[in-house]
């Protein structure tokens, strides 16, 4: 567990690699019993957020490791963005922090139902997105318009032909790194379970959705796979590859060009996607 903690520790630390956007506010509250966060450009409307979900193998982020890469995409979108700070595992396997962000987005949205939404995710937080929607749609909740997750960890178990393919290019992650962490996630639950995942599950009726993944992950056939189930389902769905890029690479520096890129794709596509 001090492992655990000391990589907590420094993967918020991660989150002070560029400062936050500028004219933004923050606000931390309380929905549902689960902390969260409004990321609020200044001039950003009401009538329509977005409900953003962390990245960290489902062991490590918050607030601290991704306010400024939020921040930033809050401002490319003109959205107003609502951090959800879901419980971590392996003191809160599954399904615990997918029921956090089952409960802030039916809690908030049942109660506002005048906003609409659209979610986004990176990492573990883009497999917590298409999870999430799958709860929402079994239970009958609010669903957004859209979602677009960025490097989602779709398929825990860890078994896709990308993580030899770019086994040498991707310089952030590994095979037994993720199988690690998808155990202490996963617990007693299977891992192909399609709310484990997500990949595997019935993806029908899901809003439209947007993947961008880099070339150089292990996690590549991730996105792919999740993408060709999408469409196989129904689903109005769009993958754009960025070639050469690391794991969520807008997290490491939003002003590159590829970053940049990435947070024009998303605005397009949230654009597009408005009501």
């Amino acid at each position: 567990m001090e492992t655990i903690l000391a990589g907590r520790a420094g993967f918020e630390m991660l989150g002070n690699q560029y400062p936050p956007a500028e004219n933004v506010r923050y606000e931390s509250i309380s929905i549902a019993d689960v902390p969260c966060m409004w990321v609020r450009p200044e001039g950003a409307p009401v009538y329509e957020v977005v409900a953003y979900i962390h990245g960290g193998a489902f062991i490590y982020g918050s607030f601290k490791s991704h306010t400024a890469l939020v921040s930033h995409i809050a401002s490319a979108l003109n959205r107003s963005i609502l951090m959800i700070d879901y419980r971590l595992a392996p003191e809160h396997p599954f399904p615990a922090g997918l029921n956090d962000c089952i409960a802030v987005i039916t809690h908030f949205f049942t109660d506002n139902p005048g906003i609409t939404f659209g979610m986004v995710g990176d990492s573990a937080g883009g497999n917590l997105t298409i999870a999430t929607q799958l709860g929402l749609k079994a239970a009958g909740g609010p669903m957004p318009h859209y979602s677009m997750v960025i490097s989602p960890w779709a398929d825990l178990e860890c078994k896709n032909d990308s993580y030899t393919r770019n086994k040498l290019a991707d310089t952030l992650l590994t095979r037994e790194y993720l199988q690690w962490a998808a155990g202490l996630y996963a617990g007693n639950a299977g891992r192909a379970d399609g709310l484990v995942s997500p990949v595997n599950a019935d993806l029908r009726g899901l809003p439209p959705t947007l993947i961008l993944c880099g070339t150089a992950e292990v996690l590549e056939d991730d996105s792919i796979h999740l993408h060709r189930r999408l469409l196989a389902a129904g689903v109005e769905a769009e993958l754009i590859l960025f070639e050469d890029e690391q794991h969520v690479w807008p997290f490491m520096d939003i002003h590159s060009k590829s970053s940049q890129k990435a947070l024009a794709d998303f605005a397009a596509f949230a654009h597009k996607h408005t009501l």
